[in-house]
């Protein structure tokens, strides 16, 4: 049998930064091997503001999982609150 276990970590940013960039400062770990250029740290944007797809996304990603809330974390930029699923 298998379970479902659901982490939250909250917390403040007083600016713009990117996932990638919030994640790590609460040592939430992402897959990622570089800068905006692997395509490993896939995050799925469950609700809240964040910034428009960038050129990488959507050649990445492709419109359909785009469309489905998925984004790379080092490319979105936080612009409001936001509820994010790291897998």
């Amino acid at each position: 049998m298998a379970f479902t276990v659901r982490f939250i970590k909250q917390t403040e940013v007083k600016k713009e930064k990117t996932i990638l960039d919030i994640a790590e400062s609460l040592g939430v770990k992402i897959k990622s091997s570089c800068d905006g250029k692997c395509g490993k740290c896939v995050v799925k944007v469950l609700s809240g503001n964040v910034s428009e797809p960038t050129k990488f996304e959507i050649k990445e990603l492709g419109e359909k999982k785009l469309s489905n809330g998925f984004r790379l974390a080092c490319e979105v930029v936080v612009l409001g609150d936001v509820d994010i699923e790291v897998e």
